[in-house]
């Protein structure tokens, strides 16, 4: 059975929660408690598969309550329900919360939130990648790019704008202002699938605190992985991204849409980045092993982890409530024929933006970054294809 934690120091509040819950009490197991100590306490003995707690409370308030739990127990999912929305408690959940609800909470959006979670942790199989992604609390950024952001940030007078295009290019600093400006914290009646967009909202006193202040954005050390470089990754998910967004607007998607292809394009191979920080070695042997004949690296990953880049990937964007079409592009961009809907979405444009940048440099034969044909016919979509690769091809991003 699932495991539940809540912790608040209001009485009422738990009383409350108890009693929306109750319908779920056969499917999860959720223990109810008021104070910090206590939980790290229970979950000493008792770990737990989500723990969802208030911000401000006597002795060990949230933050720090979350922050222990990430150390003693990576593998659980960590999220903040409370009424305290200023920044500066915000701030400082950004390392140890991966989601952030307010109160007063509704049912429904309470239940989501907690479902997903658990549907999240059935996504990856292998406890060590889970606990590697749980952990995570931010991504490694590029070194030339974390200099121009602070170096502009530090200026007189700092173009928001420049910092919103800066944090654009870059894999790990787009993923975590996204988690930050869509936690409900800032109840925004849409998700932003835009860095530009998540940085104009939230303004530059909060971007300053996070980059200079907080350090939540940490410069990528080259790890002696032979065979992956940072820097190929990052021009490879710029320039899938910008495809997809493209191929997007072929279709003529709704902006929003092509902003999420353009999100999922930058983010599909986040994985990687998660693997190759978090586990070098292992990730050095799944390298070394993509040198067999017609070994792709998700098939090598795959023997080694029982999993791929694009799962762990997906976890982590999900365990940040990333929007859902950028989450599944994510997960399905090796094999588009598995997502729900038989139609064009991020899923679809994701898949082919990544094989036509592979085929375009020439590896898609030696990487399996192949074109699913069969599923773009399936879908009525095959004849697009030479239309999409005109499109990219005829002009570089």
């Amino acid at each position: 059975m699932k495991t539940l934690l809540f912790v608040d120091d209001e009485p009422r509040v738990l009383q409350g929660l108890q009693r929306q819950l109750h319908g779920m009490r056969n499917e999860w197991q959720m223990e109810y408690l008021d104070a910090g100590a206590k939980a790290l306490e229970h979950m000493a003995s008792h770990p737990v598969d989500v723990i969802v707690t208030d911000m401000m409370m006597p002795g060990m308030d949230g933050a720090q309550l979350l922050t222990e739990v990430m150390k003693r127990h990576p593998n659980t999912v960590r999220i903040v329900l409370s009424g305290h929305a200023d920044r500066e408690s915000v701030l400082r959940l950004v390392g140890p919360a991966h989601q952030y609800l307010s109160k007063p909470c509704e049912w429904d959006e309470l239940r989501i939130a907690i479902s997903r979670a658990f549907a999240l942790r059935e996504l990856l199989t292998n406890d060590k990648l889970k606990a590697l992604a749980t952990r995570t609390r931010s991504l490694p950024t590029l070194p030339e790019l974390h200099n121009q952001l602070t170096g502009e940030l530090r200026k007189e007078e700092p173009s928001i704008e420049r910092i919103g295009e800066i944090i654009s290019k870059d894999i790990g600093m787009t993923s975590k202002m996204l988690q930050l400006v869509n936690s409900a914290f800032f109840g925004l009646p849409q998700p932003i699938s835009s860095a530009a967009e998540a940085v104009a909202y939230l303004g530059l006193a909060t971007v300053r605190a996070l980059v200079l202040s907080l350090q939540v954005f940490s410069q990528y050390e080259q790890k002696n992985i032979k065979g992956f470089s940072i820097d190929a990754l990052a021009q490879h998910s710029w320039m899938t991204g910008g495809w997809a967004r493209r191929i997007a607007e072929t279709e003529r998607c709704d902006p929003k849409i092509s902003d999420q292809c353009f999100l999922a394009g930058l983010l599909h191979d986040i994985g990687q980045l998660i693997l190759a920080s978090g586990l070098p070695d292992e990730y050095a042997q799944v390298l070394e092993n993509t040198r067999s004949p017609g070994k792709s690296l998700w098939a090598a990953e795959q023997d080694q982890f029982g999993t791929t880049h694009a799962e762990v990937g997906a976890y982590l964007l999900g365990l940040w409530s990333l929007p859902n079409p950028v989450i599944e592009a994510v997960a399905l961009h090796h094999r588009p024929a598995s997502a729900a809907t038989g139609k064009f979405s991020p899923v679809i444009a994701v898949h082919v933006a990544n094989a036509l940048t592979h085929e375009k440099s020439g590896e898609a034969a030696c990487a399996g970054n192949d074109l699913d044909l069969n599923c773009l016919a399936t879908i009525g979509l095959g004849s697009r294809v030479p239309i999409w690769r005109e499109k990219c091809f005829e002009e570089d991003l």
